[in-house]
């Protein structure tokens, strides 16, 4: 993908401002005026809250660096994703409340997470024991990324309390970061073993929570929010799904070097059709793989008690020399020199 496709992401209106007017509304009750959060971004207060408003990723992240000044150290995404609900994330959230498990409504918010105004990218996975949502990045914004992190997994504690009940505990809570001053708040939170400094941020849980039965499980009811979703969304759905696609597939099997075939497997199209699409929208997947394994590299770098060998590892690459020289024609610079 090229720097110009990265931007054109980058700068596209397509977030809900869910995420965003929370934390409008706590910064005011910090005593900040919220409406000099947004001057100059393109948007207003008001504009928050307007069910339609999106804003793109340069624009959200202004916003919270701005927040993040007003209030440094104090575990802000923590306190934001303590404050929301699952009404938080707007129609996705009533959809899952009408499915019949647990597991299914955590599918289901996977599948509909671009709409549920995260500005960070999960993905998930679930062996005999545990159901793991993994966090990443969907740009290098490293000032940021604790407190997208930190909102997300309180949030995800939040929802699953409001759809299983309060008894609701994750496992384990693992953060690709160094532990901030304010550690011991996770832990109040969590009520679990918190883990910094890993390769990966994961919110992990037992999978028999996955087959907790919901209260508020309505067939009827469920049926007709996700056609209320199909109608409302439709107008949304942009070409760079596509690419969204490919690009959560190879960072769920990012070792693994996924071959161009495979991809096309997964996806249920041929390898004619895929190619195709990705050369109507001038895009090549060798593009869209460099561009997760940076991404993903650049992630892992700021870890440092990883070393070059593991990101190399982690990213697909078993010669770190060949990293070495893919990562320096990636970013122009070596790995050593962005730590």
């Amino acid at each position: 993908m090229t720097e110009s496709d990265n931007y054109t992401r980058y700068t596209t209106a397509n977030i809900p401002v869910y995420l965003l007017r929370c934390l409008a509304a706590t910064m005011a009750e910090f005593g900040h005026d919220p409406a000099r959060l947004c001057l100059g971004l393109g948007f207003t207060l008001e504009d928050l809250s307007n069910p339609a408003c999106r804003v793109s990723f340069r624009q959200g992240s202004a916003l919270i660096r701005r927040a993040l000044q007003l209030a440094p150290g104090k575990g802000l995404g923590l306190l934001i994703g303590e404050r929301e609900t699952i009404a938080s994330i707007g129609l996705v959230g009533y959809a899952m409340m009408t499915c019949a498990t647990l597991g299914d409504a955590v599918a289901l918010g996977m599948s509909q997470q671009k709409f549920t105004g995260s500005m960070l990218e999960f993905d998930m996975r679930q062996d005999e024991r545990v159901v793991s949502v993994s966090a990443s990045n969907r740009f290098h914004e490293p000032d940021i990324q604790m407190f997208l992190v930190e909102e997300a997994f309180a949030s995800f504690l939040q929802v699953a309390r409001g759809l299983a009940g309060n008894s609701f505990l994750p496992r384990r809570v693992d953060l690709n970061y160094p532990a901030p001053a304010y550690a011991d708040e996770y832990t109040r939170i969590f009520q679990c073993p918190v883990h910094f400094g890993q390769p990966v941020a994961a919110f992990v849980t037992d999978i028999e929570w996955a087959a907790r039965p919901l209260l508020t499980y309505d067939p009827l009811s469920h049926r007709q929010a996700l056609e209320f979703m199909e109608i409302g969304f439709s107008r949304e759905r942009e070409k760079v799904d596509l690419f969204e696609s490919i690009e959560r597939a190879v960072r769920q099997n990012l070792r693994e070097q996924l071959s161009f075939a495979d991809i096309a497997r997964k996806l249920c199209v041929s390898e004619r059709t895929l190619r195709r699409r990705l050369a109507e929208n001038g895009v090549s997947y060798q593009s869209l793989l460099d561009n997760v394994r940076k991404n993903r590299a650049l992630e892992m770098l700021a870890n440092p008690r990883l070393s070059i060998e593991q990101v190399a590892f982690e990213v697909g690459f078993c010669d770190s020399h060949n990293f070495r020289r893919a990562f320096k024609r990636w970013t122009g610079n070596t790995p050593s020199e962005m730590r």
